[in-house]
């Protein structure tokens, strides 16, 4: 959550200084997220914190991580919050992106008894 939100620091601090020049205008970023990110409900609970802290609105637009990066491709979208390493990749190669910071990863863990009890398994 930490590292989440410091990656929105960043943009927040970056979007401070509109084209327009004028600082009284209100801060609004737009994040292009994958659906598991936003149903987990972790936006929920740090967006309005950040926005509290930074005076930035963040508008979530909850997507496949293929249409958020083709969302992001097209210009409509400031953020992306999406975990495909590799399209990820390619995005920054074609030059859409800056920087590619992972914040957060998968650990699968199989539980269970040493035997296969059900015989489906590799022996």
């Amino acid at each position: 959550m930490f590292r989440i939100a410091i990656v929105l620091s960043v943009v927040a601090a970056t979007a401070l200084f509109p084209a327009s020049g004028n600082a009284a205008d209100p801060i609004e970023i737009k994040l292009a997220s994958a659906t598991s990110v936003d149903n987990s409900g972790l936006l929920a609970v740090i967006l309005p914190v950040f926005t509290k802290a930074s005076g930035v609105t963040v508008h979530v637009m909850a997507l496949g991580t293929g249409q958020a990066l083709d969302t992001a491709r097209r210009g409509d979208a400031d953020l992306v919050l999406v975990h495909d390493p590799e399209a990820e990749q390619k995005f920054l190669d074609e030059g859409h992106g800056t920087d590619r910071q992972q914040i957060a990863w998968n650990d699968f863990i199989v539980v269970g008894p040493d035997t296969d009890p059900t015989g489906q398994g590799q022996p």
